[in-house]
């Protein structure tokens, strides 16, 4: 009996204290890891974010680029960093969903390894071609396209974009080559150098050259038009419909994170994204903020799966 009692004591002093332990987190610095270069998507996203948290929290949150590898490299340290809310991982669709589609080995598990916390934002990728390419349409685009093979550059094989490329290709019945770069910038470079015709890129990539008019952005690739360029059409509006993707970048905390910190951080994240300044810094950029529960972010994981599985098979689409 002294031991039941014993027992149940030790339980409920474990969970006071566990619990007292996650309503005083944080308690030090947090890293958030990014497995890409500075100034990319998911990089900006997560220091908008880190910034806010540091004065929200009164601890330092650092960002830490850790390149290379498809993402494996960072992904595989945060999956080894012990579950306690102090390593998070920042990441997009090609690290938590493609990767794991495309490769027969990878060193982690999305599903298994991780606990999806939040999304940040969602930046809208762009159809866009050289300037002198003789392609100032949509319309002219696809009539090429279909007549003969078109060269499109991506930021890497097997990338949210060379996936979209693949799909519209499906959809309309294109002729596309893909050309895949080391990053959306050396792409965006590319693309206005005319080394290729057309881009599948994401706005903030194109926009520097857009402006200098070395680059015309054809339409995007969102359901909706975007507010940082209402102009531009959707596919759906240039005649490729049920194609739609964006850009987003989201939070990450390895498996076993106690669930009252990963609703601490999904909370203060929201706080922090419905602050208007904030809004406007990501906007700048071209981007939305579209905060989120755990369960709203996984249940777009899992229609992205689906979604892209068939792309990756029906367009047979091999791992480099």
């Amino acid at each position: 009996m002294k031991k039941l009692i014993a027992s149940a004591l030790l339980a409920v002093m474990t969970t006071v204290t566990g619990a007292a332990a996650q309503e005083s987190y944080p308690t030090r610095n947090v890293t958030i890891l990014v497995p890409f270069a500075p100034g990319g998507i998911v990089d900006i996203a997560a220091r908008i974010v880190g910034e806010q948290l540091s004065q929200m929290w009164g601890q330092q949150v650092i960002v830490e680029n850790r390149t290379g590898g498809n993402g494996f490299i960072a992904a595989t340290a945060a999956k080894r960093a012990k579950p306690d809310g102090y390593t998070l991982l920042a990441a997009e669709a090609g690290v938590s969903v493609i990767n794991g589609l495309l490769f027969t080995e990878i060193p982690y598990d999305m599903q298994k390894d991780f606990v999806p916390i939040t999304l940040i934002s969602d930046t809208p990728i762009v159809v866009a071609a050289n300037a002198d390419s003789g392609i100032d349409s949509m319309e002219d685009f696809l009539a090429k396209a279909k007549a003969e093979q078109i060269n499109y550059a991506s930021p890497a094989n097997g990338t949210l974009n060379h996936l979209t490329g693949e799909w519209m290709a499906l959809e309309a019945g294109l002729k596309l080559r893909h050309i895949g770069y080391r990053g959306g910038a050396p792409a965006a470079t590319a693309l206005a150098g005319g080394e290729v015709p057309v881009g599948v890129l994401a706005y903030s990539s194109v926009r520097p050259y857009v402006e200098s008019g070395k680059i015309k952005i054809l339409a995007v690739t969102s359901e909706k038009r975007v507010d940082a360029a209402p102009d531009l059409p959707t596919l759906t509006e240039s005649g490729i419909p049920k194609v739609a993707t964006t850009q987003w970048a989201g939070i990450f905390a390895p498996a076993g994170t106690p669930d009252g910190i990963v609703q601490k951080i999904q909370r203060d994240i929201a706080t922090v994204l419905a602050k208007p300044e904030v809004q406007k810094q990501f906007a700048a950029g071209g981007a939305s903020v579209i905060p989120s529960t755990s369960a709203e972010f996984a249940q777009r994981l899992e229609s992205e799966r689906e979604q892209f599985g068939r792309i990756v098979r029906e367009a047979d689409i091999k791992a480099n």
